[in-house]
């Protein structure tokens, strides 16, 4: 997946704030109908407090792609060499950057013959283990009483190949067995974005080419200009994205 590196979500100072921006977005975007008006919080980190849902926001990417986001960022601020030399460490490391993007290495699998392998062997295994960390927290009694709870996954270094989804939902389903569970799943792969309802056993997917960094850009904006404001004078996240979605969908 490229994502826009001047914006990623691995920024130190506002990495949760970023991300949890950016996911509002996101789902504004390719799933209007799914909520009336989604707020930044806490416990869960997205709500929508007309139809009672709360979205927690989180990342099953692996410690080197972390690395490699984090890196990215402040190479544009670096000196010539530094930078340049930075540039060289991420492509060793099957990163390639340019001014603007950053693609990441594609992750592999192994299946023997015509069996597909378990899919808890493939890249996918690391999403499993981002969904039980988040059903253990949301099963401690820490958050706010919710009719319903659904889960953004930032997965930028998996992709989501033809025979995965049917076994994902499974899996998924298999894993809310607890007394509160996440309904809707989504995750944001290389290859677009996936909702799996992991009651019903279905999935929608929305193809994010193209799209991303415009979006990237949008948070990104929303949290400097929030964090040039005092706490009295903050905007209202909503009122800025209406106000910059609508422009850019002209």
């Amino acid at each position: 997946m490229k994502r826009n590196v001047n914006s990623s979500s691995h920024q130190s100072h506002t990495k949760l704030r970023y991300d949890e921006c950016f996911a509002k977005i996101v789902l504004e975007r390719f799933f209007p109908n799914a909520y009336n008006d989604l707020l930044l919080s806490d416990r869960p980190d997205l709500r929508d407090n007309k139809k009672s849902i709360g979205i927690e926001v989180t990342s099953s990417m692996s410690s080197d792609c972390q690395e490699a986001l984090a890196l990215a960022c402040k190479i544009p601020s670096m000196s010539n060499e530094k930078r340049n030399k930075q540039i060289s460490y991420l492509k060793k490391k099957g990163y390639v950057y340019t001014e603007y993007m950053m693609t990441h290495p594609t992750r592999c699998y192994e299946w023997k013959c015509s069996e597909y392998p378990n899919i808890e062997d493939t890249p996918c295994g690391e999403i499993f283990k981002a969904v039980t960390k988040k059903l253990n927290k949301l099963n401690s009694g820490l958050y706010a009483p919710m009719n319903r709870y659904d889960l953004f996954i930032f997965a930028d270094d998996v992709y989501i190949d033809e025979w995965m989804p049917s076994e994902v939902v499974k899996k998924l389903n298999t894993l809310s067995s607890n007394i509160l569970n996440y309904t809707v799943i989504y995750l944001l792969v290389m290859n677009g974005i996936y909702a799996f309802n992991t009651i019903l056993q279905r999935w929608e997917f929305c193809n994010t080419e193209g799209k991303l960094c415009e979006l990237g850009d949008l948070a990104k904006q929303m949290v400097k200009d929030n964090e040039r404001r005092g706490p009295d004078q903050r905007m209202d996240p909503a009122a800025f994205i209406d106000r910059n979605l609508g422009e850019t969908d002209k």
